[in-house]
């Protein structure tokens, strides 16, 4: 259910105090400081629930958002948190790295360390839990505080999906359908950092192995995924793709088999199918029994008891 913050209704005198203490513990919990005089400062928060994630748009005056250790002790927030800039500009700094932002850029950061945000600026926000997003990026801990350009193609398409989300209420009526949208979204974040590793400088450059690793994970639903394919995604010989993948402990399709084990227990434990035999077919896995069977055998229970969880 959409929510909305405001301190438009608040006091002048009122109004900073107002933003500190509801607002940014409403959201993360943290400090706020501005250099606007109180009758001039006007920020609204307005967020909404998503399946396992929260959407928000924030509009406010410079200010100064910091985390501190005893913020990070207080609520110890498992996230990271995605902020698209649509007005005005920020500098985000954490883990000793720095982003200045402006109109189309992104840039996440973990909520769950401490961070320093200056902004002024009319922003969308998207908390996504640690475990979702690293679920669906290879080491997303190079993307903090890291800027995210407004030329990447695919930022636009995220900043609508937000927008129209934050404004649609599915948490009572269609829940299935809001975890299928959150889902999309974070799949969306994902895409946007897979190909800014491939068309940004800035980002460290993904090595033969790192390529063949994301396109797998990007193509678990094909059953007809082989070594030949995985080879060809990262320009080698399959005779080199199992040397690579000896380093891991591991054979090609031993490592694919994992990886929609573990893709097919966080579907159902996140509530993103309906069925076992969706987890199953939708991650690809072709016969049901031999899926069930080595799903109990890896995670100690059936696919059916954690459905009804």
């Amino acid at each position: 259910m959409k929510q909305s913050l405001t301190t438009a209704d608040k006091k002048p005198s009122e109004r900073m105090e107002f933003w500190q203490e509801i607002v940014c513990k409403k959201y993360v919990s943290a400090s706020a400081e501005t250099e606007v005089l109180g009758d001039e400062f006007s920020g609204t928060l307005t967020t909404g629930e998503l399946g396992s994630l929260v959407v928000a748009e924030l509009d406010a005056p410079l200010h100064f958002w910091s985390r501190k250790p005893h913020h990070v002790r207080r609520d110890r927030q498992e996230v990271f948190i995605v902020s698209l800039i649509q007005e005005g500009a920020g500098e985000l700094t954490q883990f000793g790295r720095s982003a200045r932002v402006g109109p189309g850029d992104l840039v996440i950061y973990d909520a769950g360390a401490t961070f320093d945000y200056a902004l002024r600026a009319k922003t969308q926000l998207v908390k996504i839990p640690r475990r979702l997003l690293e679920s669906k990026l290879d080491r997303p801990e190079e993307f903090l505080a890291l800027k995210i350009d407004h030329s990447n193609p695919l930022s636009p398409i995220l900043s609508e999906l937000l927008a129209r989300s934050l404004n649609i209420d599915l948490s009572v009526q269609s829940p299935w359908i809001a975890k299928r949208l959150s889902n999309a979204i974070v799949d969306l974040v994902a895409s946007i950092c897979d190909l800014e590793r491939d068309i940004s400088p800035g980002v460290r450059i993904s090595g033969p192995l790192d390529r063949v690793l994301r396109f797998a994970r990007a193509n678990l639903d094909d059953p007809e995924l082989r070594p030949e394919s995985l080879a060809a995604a990262g320009a080698m010989s399959v005779r080199s793709l199992n040397r690579l993948f000896s380093a891991l402990g591991a054979t090609p399709m031993r490592w694919v088999w994992s990886e929609r084990l573990e893709a097919s227990r966080a579907a159902l434990a996140q509530g993103e199918v309906r069925s076992v035999t969706d987890a199953a077919f939708t991650h690809g896995f072709s016969d049901l029994g031999h899926f069930s069977r080595s799903f109990k055998r890896t995670f100690g229970m059936s696919p059916q008891t954690l459905l009804r969880k």
